[in-house]
């Protein structure tokens, strides 16, 4: 977590190695731009989503699953990138076989050579982030995977002055990785937010489910209130992500209603954003919008890593994942069937 600042400024030192892989994904008159990808990857299709579509792109982020069964929709003027840092997720595959079967262009975002996917794709982009140690919870490699995207779009959209704007962040997310977890674990963690950072809420969700098994739900803040509402234990922890105005004021009324309950609330919002009625704040340099899930994803590491040490888990290792054979074995048939018996 600790070497992000230094991972995204390197990546953006490579901008203009993305901003011409993008140009080669412009659509064409009417084209979409099709992101896909499997739990990190979708997420941060959606992450980058509203900074894409500031610059102009139809910019469709879904899961790999959906892809594959709407292909036979893709017409000549959409484009196609798929996300897998090892290249080797079953659907992710499938997805970018069916896109290339239908003639879209088509690039793989990867880490490293790309597996099956660096194969199927014919043109691919690597993030080049070395592995620290060997199945790791995804936190610099989801936070490249989004800049890179952004550095895609900007090239896509044909402006790539756009990509300077991404240094806006660093501020932001060197300030993300100092917040330390005082939390206890609780019975469950409700992650809430809208709008450009909705992935990464869903991308919390994952992580806090990966390291520490505390079941973990993502949601609009809004719809929240029309559903996992109902059945929320005042025990549950809320997480509201709110680096918006409109959002940080929905979110100060949500905090403040959940306080009659109870209920605690902690706000990743920012200096510009405030969620004064929060029980507990880590507020972030003030940041675009747009940007925001540079940095918000951060704090939701740092949450993650911390209950699971609290919970007396490893999340430096995940052993109690891979160490349940039986359960990582079926995990790998859900997922990537090519890689049963590896150990990967």
């Amino acid at each position: 977590m600790a070497r992000q600042p230094e991972v995204i400024a390197g990546l953006l030192a490579r901008a203009p190695e993305f901003l011409a892989a993008g140009a080669t994904l412009a659509p064409g008159a009417g084209g979409r731009l099709f992101v896909a990808g499997c739990g990190d990857g979708a997420f941060a299709a959606e992450a980058a989503a509203e900074f894409a579509r500031e610059l102009g792109l139809d910019w469709r982020p879904l899961g790999a699953l959906d892809l594959l069964l709407s292909a036979r929709r893709l017409a000549a003027a959409d484009r196609v990138i798929a996300i897998s840092m090892s290249g080797n997720v079953d659907r992710t595959v499938a997805a970018a076989e069916a896109a290339s079967g239908m003639g879209a262009r088509l690039l793989a975002l990867v880490n490293g050579k790309g597996g099956r996917l660096g194969e199927v794709a014919g043109a691919r982009i690597s993030l080049d982030i070395a592995d620290i140690a060997p199945f790791l919870c995804g936190t610099s490699s989801y936070t490249a995977t989004v800049a890179a995207l952004m550095l895609l779009a900007a090239g896509a959209a044909g402006r790539p002055e756009a990509a300077e704007a991404l240094h806006a962040a660093l501020p932001a997310i060197r300030a993300a990785i100092a917040f330390e977890v005082t939390e206890a674990v609780p019975s469950g963690v409700r992650l809430l937010s809208a709008g450009a950072d909705a992935g990464t809420v869903r991308y919390g969700a994952a992580k806090l489910v990966e390291l520490t098994g505390v079941p973990a739900w993502s949601a609009d803040l809004e719809e929240f209130a029309h559903s996992q509402y109902w059945a929320t234990p005042v025990t549950d922890l809320i997480v509201v992500v709110a680096a918006e105005p409109a959002l940080a004021r929905l979110a100060t009324e949500s905090c403040e209603a959940l306080a009659e309950l109870g209920m605690r609330c902690l706000a990743m919002d920012t200096e510009a954003t405030p969620v004064a009625t929060a029980t507990r704040r880590w507020t972030l340099p003030a940041i675009p919008p747009a940007l925001a899930p540079l940095a918000t994803a951060i704090p939701l590491q740092a949450l993650a890593h911390g209950l699971a040490r609290a919970g007396g888990l490893d999340p430096d290792t995940r052993t109690h994942l891979k160490g349940d054979a039986a359960r990582f074995r079926v995990s790998r048939m859900l997922t990537r069937r090519s890689l049963i018996g590896t150990g990967q």
